[in-house]
């Protein structure tokens, strides 16, 4: 089964702010690790391993970012923090859902939620973030 990866790229993915760009990183680096383990039919617990791995990096790099904004005044924060969670609720359901499915499905679903949090949230809400505390002298 053909999976997706992600690349990570600097350009695309970066925000300017070196430790959300290196969290993003080790993100992206996870959803590969993810959606190679699903292709590959890995076992459920390796499965459900990496996939709770994912969820506490998550809730990390999450509270990373809310420190940040509410550090500097980020006047989006509650918006941000509310996307962030959505996303993380969307993550625990995507842990119990994946582990119930079967074959393509899972790879459907890790390649559908994983690649929106990449492409969406990175890109957007972020990039939007970094530019703020670039602005406010962070880097």
């Amino acid at each position: 089964m053909k999976k997706h990866e992600l690349v990570w790229n600097k350009n695309q993915h970066g925000v300017g702010i070196a430790l959300i760009d290196e969290q993003h990183r080790q993100i992206i680096d996870r959803v590969n690790q993810i959606a190679n383990a699903v292709a590959m039919e890995a076992k459920s617990d390796a499965l459900k391993e990496m996939l709770e791995d994912m969820l506490i990096f998550a809730c990390e790099h999450f509270a990373v970012e809310e420190r940040l904004m509410a550090e500097h005044g980020y006047p989006d924060m509650e918006n941000h923090i509310q996307e962030h969670l959505r996303m993380y609720q969307q993550l625990s359901n995507l842990v119990k859902t994946v582990l119930r499915a079967t074959g393509r499905n899972k790879a459907a679903l890790v390649s559908a939620y994983l690649s929106d949090w990449a492409e969406r949230h990175i890109l957007q809400a972020d990039k939007e973030l970094g530019g703020f505390l670039i602005a406010k002298g962070l880097n």
